[in-house]
């Protein structure tokens, strides 16, 4: 079977799409990448040797009248390109994994009624996927709340995990059993590749009261602030290592015992491949503010405390550190936590979404 995969922009749309299609060609089947040629997807795709067509596409949302027009224009030519592209193609399916890259082939598939699958990783599901819902054939999800955002669509819902690369699986599933408070906490802190300024303000603030605490920290910052997150470690005597960006990051997560990170799905998928326990800083400004929604989910599931009340620019840093304090009284508390991420994790979805498609397709067939 040929499968078209619709969507990109950012990695959080970009790193699923990959996984997908790494589990598309282990089975032996063609795939076909229909991204953006202004997102993240121009890279990475053509990187990881996938065949990848670029649309125009752009942002409608979060634009001025004129951003706007623009982008639905180039959403509308896009999907005329993208029927043409599917049906040269071959494609039997469609699968989006969402974001603003996906709406032209979304459209595409509606028009040449080609089945529609989507992939949605956020608790809250985007706005292209709110709209395709009603003619997507399946819906898969990583939480379960999404389906209460989808009530039209909740009978062709499944919530069968976020789909992460095989080698990121493997990467963070090499975690050894962590030791139950023997050295000092490790606080892994991370916002991103680009870093997370709010969390970073706030980390700064709360050093000179976290000093002395039997505290290890790593902390990627983001080339911006590398500097002045330095300099505050400086101040200290806390063992700290602090870099503007870390390639390596499942070495990090094995190092660590809880995290202070932002809660994109993507990441909280990977917080629970590795079992590590999540204090989570919700990005203010996120779209319907599903990363707000993520963090709940992932707390509801005993994997993760959610600092709902860090200011967005970072506050005073009290918030930090009364987050901190009881695990730093009793680190033994987090290996509950760590048992309940494990628990949430679904290592085979990417397996999984490609497996249930494919007998979806067969079955109407």
């Amino acid at each position: 079977m040929k499968w078209a995969i619709a969507g990109g922009g950012t990695g959080g749309h970009v790193t699923p799409a990959l996984a997908l299609a790494e589990a598309i060609v282990a089975r032996g089947d063609e795939v076909l990448v229909i991204g953006s040629r202004h997102g993240l997807d121009a890279q990475w795709v053509p990187e990881a040797g996938l065949p990848f067509v670029a649309l125009g596409s752009r942002q409608v949302m979060n634009r001025d009248l004129k951003g706007r027009l623009t982008g639905i224009a180039g959403i509308l030519g896009g999907a005329l390109k993208a029927h043409g592209i599917l049906r040269r193609f071959g494609a039997g399916i469609v699968v989006s994994v969402g974001g603003y890259a996906a709406m032209p082939a979304i459209l595409a598939a509606v028009a040449s009624r080609t089945p529609l699958a989507l992939v949605e990783p956020n608790a809250v599901p985007g706005r292209v996927h709110r709209l395709g819902a009603r003619f997507a054939g399946r819906i898969f999800v990583g939480f379960d709340a999404a389906r209460d955002a989808l009530p039209g669509a909740r009978k062709r819902v499944q919530n069968l995990g976020i789909p992460l690369p095989a080698k990121v699986i493997d990467a963070l599933g090499e975690t050894a059993p962590r030791d139950e408070g023997a050295h000092q906490l490790r606080l892994l802190i991370f916002g991103g590749s680009q870093g997370a300024r709010q969390i970073n303000d706030a980390v700064i603030r709360a050093l000179p009261r976290l000093d002395g605490c039997p505290l290890e920290i790593f902390h990627q910052t983001g080339s911006k602030d590398l500097e002045r997150v330095a300099a505050a470690y400086a101040e200290t005597k806390l063992a700290s290592k602090v870099v503007a960006f870390e390639s390596d990051m499942a070495s990090r997560y094995r190092w660590a015992d809880l995290a202070l990170c932002r809660a994109g799905a993507l990441s909280l998928a990977e917080l629970a491949a590795s079992g590590l326990p999540g204090l989570l800083v919700p990005y203010p400004y996120a779209a319907d503010d599903h990363q707000a929604a993520n963090a709940r989910a992932f707390e509801a599931a005993g994997a993760a405390r959610v600092l709902g009340n860090l200011e967005p620019d970072g506050g005073d840093g009290t918030a930090v550190v009364a987050a901190l304090e009881p695990f730093l009284k009793a680190p033994r508390s987090l290996i509950p936590m760590s048992q309940a991420a494990k628990r949430w994790a679904r290592p085979s979805a990417a397996r999984d979404i490609v497996s249930a498609c494919a007998d979806w397709r067969e079955a109407r067939n």
